[in-house]
């Protein structure tokens, strides 16, 4: 159909109408139709003459309606058809035309159906890959969106254990943070319940055998509650606390064992005041009977007495007389032997001068053993104690007066006893219970009665000395295994002071009694001595098998009473008591200075030293600055080599990395344990 339509297309119309307009002059008749003659017939005479030169056809297709041949006679116009044979070609011709329109258009139509087939072949080639490709996007996507699933679960998972690990840590953090907060809280219990756990075994231990059958019960639960809260202690100290809440419960539990431990104290003070009571009474029993006794007894002595008066004066009178008569007589010879001395007197020109070898010297001590001003102190410290002991024995030797004496002695002993700085008010409150009972105050004693100071004119000298003696006794006890013992019994010892002068010097008296060292004051061993009596001048007890007490006994007992001497040295007492200082903090010094001066002695030495500076180092060096830094420059250069040639013992070795620390270090550190001005 392609070829046929290019056929057609080739025709060339001009041309065509040109020849038939030339072929129109020789034709007679109808030239076009199928039922027309032939204008040449192949074989005749005539041969058809050759075309025109005008111009040469164009070729034509295969396909196309030969030309009709030339005729070669001269057309005419007879020869040339009609209108209506023209008119019929041309409707043929336009039919022609038509057929070949319809034909391309039922081609084209074809055509569009092909190119709209192909059309929709792509279209729906391009839908299924289209749809191919979002199937494998979509496969894609699944998977991607799988990969990235895994790499969330994965990623969630670490974050998980991070924060299981973080959550852990901070767990034993506040776990660390609860058993410190725990051990803190304890450890305050603790030495609240240590305090007053000692003071209830004091006041267990200054009991008769009688007396602590009484409180066997109290007893008893003083040694269980003293398990329990062991074992509080211990386990959390160990940390053997499984959950949050049990540290805080620790805490709880060890202010339940204090309150426990303050009622059992109420609980044995309430017993032991009825058994005394009890005991007062059985006591005005017994006393009403020996009255009546005496009575008796008194009435009888009064009947013998009056029978020995009668002689008594029968002998007087007969003595007398004999008296007299050697009086007489002794008269006679004193002057008979006065007028002989006269006599002889005169004989003598000048009285004989004795010689110096006859006198003998007056015993002095070595200013290498003690500075003579700290002699001349300790002298009169000591005058005066002796001087008091000696008025107080009427009333210490009294049998009558027994009773007195435990009373007295029960009123200072159980305020004494409970004396800590636990809080201002409980340190005052015990102050406040042995004042009043030296201002005259009445206080209760055992059996439900009442003494005063003032009941015997020797009681407040006998109470002083005895006060005196037990504060220095804490030293043995308390204030040895725990020097912050020290500075509340400090405080209220220079409150006394303060109001009451004599007792300082008294203090001070048993304090040098117990250790001379704090003078300082080595005591020379005297020819004849043997060691054992020496070593009881400097301090050594006996014990109970009138053996010397061991070394180590020794210097642990001087350990405590040189911390006490120096927390009285730098302790304040109570704001309103009076002066502001009555042992100040250069008696420290004067005591350092001297005691560099003196002949060292093994291992007291060092000891005594190392507790000083350890206790006043602080206030030392705060107040006298580059002078006191010299004089610790001169103990460790010039007393330590004097010093190693007497001592190489542990307490020489640990004064001198003491010295060399402070020297190293440019400081001391503050005693442990001081009170803060104005605590009470």
């Amino acid at each position: 159909m392609d070829d046929m339509m290019r056929s057609m297309d080739c025709l060339k119309m001009a041309a065509t109408f040109h020849n038939a307009a030339l072929a129109s002059t020789t034709c007679t008749g109808r030239t076009l139709g199928e039922d027309r003659a032939p204008i040449w017939v192949e074989g005749s005479s005539k041969t058809p003459e050759p075309p025109l030169p005008e111009e040469s056809p164009a070729p034509e297709p295969k396909n196309e309606i030969p030309l009709l041949p030339q005729i070669d006679f001269e057309p005419n116009i007879s020869c040339f058809p009609d209108l209506q044979d023209i008119n019929a070609s041309i409707v043929r011709r336009e039919l022609a035309e038509e057929g070949k329109r319809c034909v391309r258009q039922q081609l084209k139509a074809i055509k569009d159906k092909q190119d709209a087939l192909r059309m929709s072949r792509e279209t729906q080639q391009r839908k299924e890959e289209r749809q191919s490709d979002q199937l494998q996007q979509k496969a894609l996507r699944e998977r991607n969106e799988s990969l990235l699933i895994q790499k969330a679960d994965q990623m969630t998972a670490a974050q998980l254990e991070a924060q299981q690990r973080e959550q852990s840590a901070q767990r034993q953090q506040i776990d660390q943070k609860l058993h410190k907060l725990a051990l803190e809280g304890v450890s305050r219990c603790q030495r609240r319940f240590n305090q007053k756990y000692e003071g209830i075994a004091k006041i267990l231990l200054s009991l008769d055998q009688e007396t602590v059958k009484v409180c066997a019960a109290q007893n008893a639960q003083l040694k269980e509650l003293g398990q329990k809260f062991e074992q509080l202690v211990s386990s959390v100290k160990m940390g053997n606390c499984e959950m949050q809440s049990q540290f805080l419960c620790s805490i709880i539990k060890a202010e339940e064992c204090c309150k426990s431990l303050d009622a059992l104290e109420m609980d044995i003070i309430k017993q032991l005041a009825e058994f005394s009571e009890q005991i007062q009474q059985q006591l005005k029993m017994e006393a009403a009977k020996k009255l009546e006794e005496e009575r008796q007894k008194q009435q009888q002595q009064q009947q013998e007495e009056q029978r020995q008066k009668l002689e008594e004066q029968q002998k007087l009178e007969e003595q007398e007389k004999l008296r007299k008569e050697k009086e007489e007589s002794e008269a006679k010879e004193k002057q008979q032997e006065a007028e002989t001395a006269k006599a002889e007197a005169a004989n003598v020109h000048a009285p004989l001068e004795p010689k110096s070898q006859d006198v003998p010297p007056a015993p002095t001590a070595s200013s290498t053993c003690v500075h003579p001003d700290r002699l001349k102190f300790y002298n009169d410290i000591l005058a005066l104690y002796q001087s008091k002991v000696d008025a107080i024995k009427p009333l210490q030797t009294e049998e009558s007066l027994k009773q007195y004496r435990t009373g007295c002695q029960r009123a200072i002993n159980l305020p004494l006893n409970a004396i800590s700085a636990v809080s201002p008010q409980h340190l005052a409150q015990n102050f406040d219970k042995l004042y009043s009972f030296f201002a005259g105050q009445p206080t209760k004693v055992m059996n439900g009665g009442t003494i005063t100071i003032n009941d015997h004119p020797l009681a407040r000298d006998y109470c002083m000395l005895l006060m005196a003696k037990k504060f220095v006794s804490q030293t043995e006890t308390a204030i040895c295994s725990n020097p912050q013992a020290a500075f509340p019994f400090a405080s209220v010892i220079i409150t006394f002071w303060k109001l009451l002068p004599d007792f300082g010097k008294v203090f001070l008296a048993y304090m040098y009694k117990e250790s001379p060292f704090l003078v300082p004051y080595v005591i020379p061993q005297q020819q004849g001595q043997t060691p054992e009596q020496y070593l009881k001048t400097i301090g050594y007890r006996l014990t109970d098998k009138n053996e010397l007490e061991k070394p180590d006994i020794y210097l642990k007992r001087q350990t405590g009473i040189a911390r006490l001497y120096a927390a009285v040295i730098i302790s304040q007492g109570r704001k309103a008591a009076g002066p502001d200082e009555c042992f100040e903090l250069n008696e420290g010094w004067l005591w350092l200075a001297h005691m560099v001066h003196v002949k060292p002695l093994p291992d007291i030495s060092a000891t005594m030293i190392m507790e000083i500076l350890q206790t006043l180092g602080f206030e030392l060096w705060r107040t006298y600055g580059k002078q006191f830094v010299k004089l610790l420059l001169y103990i460790q250069n010039i007393y330590m080599p004097q010093l190693a040639a007497y001592d190489e013992g542990g307490p020489k070795t640990r004064l001198e990395m003491l010295l060399a620390k402070f020297l190293r270090e440019r400081q001391i550190a503050q005693a442990v344990g001081v009170l803060p001005p104005g605590f009470w």
